[in-house]
């Protein structure tokens, strides 16, 4: 096997914003009957495309945390809200949330889908005095089953502080959505005569359950942690969903330099596998249930159905809002690979 080559990408983590009072418990800054409403901008998730890096055309909902900050007491103004994207455009909630009369500080914590896979919130925004806040909550990453009957989802998080200002706290918060799962493509090239057929993709031996932790103060950035379960229930195999009769691919008619031929997405060009964020763990026993692997079955020949696997070396990482790009080259009964990797926002190809 050809070692890897990662090109380990700066994770960029962008934060989020919010805010809210009833109106029967609180008079907003501007003493104006308007209620904070939101905006989003960046990636954000869709439930109807399964792994798709998501854009702001597929926003459906998001779910809202927030507090003000009144001469140092902390108000609680979203709890768990739901704000859904309207039929005539925007997003909207109800009921209507305010700033508390004499707030000088907003803070905000969203996430996108608003989904059953996240337990056990627990959003540490209480405007303090010192910016040390931390937001923790348990999520699960779906498998799906042989039939493609689960569909993943994108997770994203936002985080936002509206700082002390002369000016009235602002009517619109806009919300920078960060992505917080690694995602995983594959694809090969066929440097035989013969025709392969792969019939298979598995990533191995994955834990499927994790608790998250977002620090938007961190130093120099905002940072995104996971604390990978340590229940050997909690890790699975996650299966690419192919055609039934495979995906053939014809050998690389022979070009001067092979090495040029662009390589064929498995995964499609749009979709990859969501993963949570961990590290591999491996020592190269196909055998060992808590190893690591890309499982790879294919027809090649005559010689029957063969198995192959790719191993990343023990501890290797799989980071937040990166993507993982792994490359298989076919030379017979053996194969080759590298991986690219980068920033969800680019889906390269290695040439």
């Amino acid at each position: 096997m050809k070692t890897n080559r990662f090109f380990l990408a700066i994770l960029a983590v962008a934060g989020m914003m919010m805010t809210a009072c009833s109106n029967d418990e609180a008079i907003q800054l501007n003493n104006e009957p308007q209620a904070i409403s939101f905006r989003t901008q960046g990636g954000t998730p869709s439930s109807v495309l399964r792994t798709t890096a998501t854009t702001t055309d597929y926003v459906d909902a998001f779910v809202v945390y927030g507090t003000d900050n009144v001469f140092g007491a902390a108000n609680l103004i979203f709890d768990g809200v739901t704000v859904a994207r309207q039929i005539e455009g925007g997003f909207d909630y109800a009921p209507k949330r305010y700033y508390g009369e004499n707030a000088f500080r907003a803070r905000f914590f969203a996430f996108s889908p608003v989904s059953t896979h996240i337990d056990n919130i627990n959003p540490d925004i209480l405007p303090a005095g010192v910016d040390d806040a931390v937001i923790t909550f348990d999520y699960t990453v779906p498998k799906p089953n042989e039939l493609g009957d689960t569909a993943q989802e994108d997770l994203l998080v936002a985080f936002e502080n509206i700082a002390p200002s002369p000016d009235p706290l602002p009517d619109y918060v806009i919300l920078h959505f960060t992505h917080a799962l690694s995602r995983i493509f594959v694809t090969a090239r066929n440097y035989t005569a013969e025709t392969i057929v792969i019939d298979s993709l598995v990533l191995q031996n994955l834990v499927t359950k994790g608790t998250f932790a977002y620090y938007p103060y961190a130093a120099p950035d905002p940072n995104i942690v996971w604390t990978p379960s340590t229940d050997p229930d909690d890790v699975g195999n996650y299966t690419y969903i192919l055609a039934e009769s495979g995906v053939a691919l014809p050998p690389v008619p022979s070009p001067i330099n092979p090495s040029l031929t662009l390589p064929v997405y498995l995964t499609s060009r749009e979709q990859g596998m969501m993963v949570l964020p961990q590290a591999t763990v491996n020592d190269g026993d196909p055998g060992n249930p808590s190893n690591f692997a890309l499982k790879i079955q294919y027809q090649f020949a005559n010689w029957g159905t063969q198995t192959k696997y790719i191993f990343l070396p023990d501890g290797w990482i799989f980071s937040p809002n990166t993507q993982y790009t792994i490359h298989i080259e076919f030379t017979g009964k053996a194969i080759e690979f590298d991986i690219e990797v980068g920033p969800y926002s680019v889906l390269g190809l290695l040439i």
